[in-house]
């Protein structure tokens, strides 16, 4: 989802993100080579891509890459916001340990939404003899997305006031539930529904009621529930309940699809199940493969959004290999269809856990939403604490310092692919495409970039040479390329072409014909 700014420029490029998830310990060596071809530099049937318009190209996956030379690609970790967590415990009813919930931008009050997990005080039996803190769900409201404000809703009673900012009491299910994904739905032409959510109860422990519900709302405070669960923990013997499923869930709404996808717990593996209507739901089927080597809860958690034409994602990782380390982080991963997901070689979290005395020294976990694009940065809320996930050698045995944290990466800025002084070059597969211009994402303002139009062949076409293009020497995310004599691209509209980006000194995050 995109934050409307006034140095935004061109539509079709603003509007690419359509909102609606890594690597992990075997993935140790940086990213940092590929400096060989990366196909064969022949391909006699090479197949043809089809681009839609303001469809935007990145280097998470090089399969639309054809060859490449001299070129180093990177893939980059979200910086800090600087005053973390943005969301923490201010209220007496909010949770001073780790907590869960979402954050979006709601296009038409303009303003951030978040959903987020608190307490009543209260504690109720979830199994016989066990006793769990009862949860609340809170809500709150930000013009920057930094700077929170609790309105007083007068909904709930919580440790004795209603003056509080709670959206669903400890009344529901006992206060055994919690809800960690949250979507404004664009395809929903219901106003009643144009909120939506997926949640874990275990207020029926051993029973067939808990596990996974679905709820819906008009205005993200006032919610409805399912009467039972989407998915179940224990499904009952000789009916169609969907499951065993565990908690850790996600959503995502594919606006290229026009579907619903959950994302969902099948120990050790993460499974999928998809939705058009947000009622009926698919048998849930393999999304992501645990490895030999990752027993239980290790790859713990994965939520997706859309990027462009494909996929991108969030899996929260749990590194159980060392039992004085067990760090909790966030890894990249990327899909083609929303169902089945890659865990590209990154070499790197997308979030990675803070350092010995900060908020989220040891836990840092996904929250159920998509990145926000903010001018020319996205995002990432994520949710932590400062101990460490069971099980575990040590002495942080009680959990602190929970909230909420913001994270910012470059829009487009999840890989990169660049070249020095000596020059380098990428070429892309042949495509057809539907636009009329091309714009980069780039960081050249010491160095040179210039593009170069091919036939299928790799000939240059007349005036879209390397020579005839203008030089690109600028930090931009949104660059437009242009060639001497004003000559257009929308000539080869429809035709299969390739692209030929030559870096001198500069960094190439994405290309988008819009």
């Amino acid at each position: 989802m995109t934050v409307p700014t006034a140095s935004d420029s061109s539509a079709s490029r603003r509007d690419f993100l359509k909102t609606t998830a890594a690597g992990v310990a075997a993935l140790t060596v940086p990213a940092t080579g590929l400096t060989g071809p990366l196909f064969a530099q022949e391909e006699r049937h090479a197949e043809i891509i089809s681009m839609p318009a303001g469809a935007v190209q990145l280097f998470v996956e090089m399969d639309r890459i054809d060859s490449h030379h001299n070129i180093q690609r990177k893939f980059h970790t979200a910086q800090k916001y600087s005053a973390n967590p943005v969301i923490g415990a201010v209220k007496p009813w909010e949770d001073r340990r780790s907590t869960w919930g979402s954050v979006i931008y709601d296009d038409k009050e303009r303003v951030f939404k978040a959903w987020y997990g608190g307490q009543s005080g209260q504690k109720k039996e979830f199994i016989p003899g066990q006793f769990a803190d009862c949860s609340v769900l809170c809500y709150a409201t930000s013009p920057d997305g930094i700077h929170w404000d609790r309105p007083n809703l007068g909904m709930h009673e919580v440790h004795g006031t209603k003056d509080n900012n709670v959206v669903i009491g400890d009344d529901h299910h006992n206060g055994l539930a919690h809800w960690e994904s949250f979507a404004l739905d664009p395809l929903e032409t219901n106003p009643e529904r144009r909120f939506k959510a997926l949640g874990w109860s275990s207020f029926d422990w051993n029973g067939p009621l808990s596990g996974i519900y679905s709820m819906t709302s008009p205005d993200g405070v006032h919610w409805t529930h399912t009467p039972e669960p989407v998915f179940r923990y224990h499904p009952r013997p000789g009916t169609n309940d969907l499951g065993p499923v565990g908690d850790a869930q996600s959503l995502m709404i594919d606006t290229l699809r026009r579907r619903y996808i959950a994302f969902l717990r099948r120990i050790p593996h993460r499974a999928f199940s998809r939705s058009s209507d947000f009622v009926s739901w698919t048998p849930p089927a393999m999304s992501l493969e645990a490895r030999s080597d990752e027993d239980g809860n290790t790859i713990y958690n994965h939520m997706g959004f859309v990027y462009g034409d494909r996929y991108l994602g969030q899996l929260t990782y749990l590194h159980k290999k060392d039992p004085t380390r067990t760090n909790v982080d966030i890894w990249l991963i990327s899909s083609n269809d929303g169902e089945q997901w890659n865990r590209p070689e990154t070499g790197r979290p997308l979030i990675e856990v803070g350092d010995i005395g900060e908020w989220d020294r040891f836990n840092v976990r996904l929250t159920g939403s998509p990145p926000i694009r903010v001018g020319d940065k996205l995002h990432f809320y994520y949710r932590n604490t400062a101990n460490r996930h069971s099980p575990y050698v040590g002495n942080d045995n009680t959990q602190i310092g929970g909230g909420i944290g913001l994270a910012t990466l470059r829009v487009d800025g999840f890989a990169s692919v660049a070249a020095g002084y000596d020059g380098g070059q990428v070429t892309t597969k042949p495509f057809r495409f539907e636009g009329s211009s091309l714009f980069v994402n780039a960081v050249a303002n010491s160095g040179r970039l210039t593009v170069e139009v091919l036939d299928e062949g790799r000939q240059p076409l007349p005036g879209f040479s390397r020579e005839s293009c203008l030089v690109i020497s600028a930090d931009s995310v949104n660059h437009l390329v242009r060639w001497q004599n004003d000559v257009r691209l929308e000539q080869f509209k429809h035709r299969p072409i390739r692209l030929r980006f030559h870096l001198e000194n500069a960094r190439l995050y994405s290309y988008t014909i819009g």
